[in-house]
């Protein structure tokens, strides 16, 4: 199994989506996760979608984004969540997934990951 680390190109980015497949000389990749320390100190992102294959979010991926407001989940297969991964974000932040995910997503993001009780996970 092939790795691919990608940053953000820009690191003043006010949207980042992350895809559900990347081609790469000529192949065609699934993206399963979002790296550890991803777009940690993005401090000008406000929206990320992740997309629908990912299953993983790794440790301190969103960290002190202050101004990320919404983080927008297409997969249905997420399974881990890292430590801190959203410690440091807007503490109104709503988080976003599919609706028979909702449930299974409340226990994932835990106080580990940084959710506080004024953020929201919903379809």
């Amino acid at each position: 199994m092939k790795q691919l680390h990608q940053a953000p190109k820009r690191k003043d980015a006010k949207t980042i989506t992350i895809p559900s497949k990347v081609t790469y000389q000529g192949v065609t990749y699934k993206v399963t996760a979002v790296s550890a320390n991803a777009c940690n100190g993005m401090k000008k992102l406000t929206k990320v979608t992740i997309g629908a294959n990912v299953k993983t979010i790794g440790k301190n991926a969103f960290k002190n984004c202050k101004k990320l407001k919404t983080i927008t989940i297409k997969s249905s297969k997420l399974n881990s969540v890292g430590k801190n991964a959203i410690k440091g974000v807007n503490k109104k932040a709503v988080i976003k997934c599919p609706a028979k995910q909702v449930k299974k997503y409340k226990k994932l993001f835990k106080k580990n990951t940084g959710y506080v009780k004024t953020m929201k996970i919903k379809k």
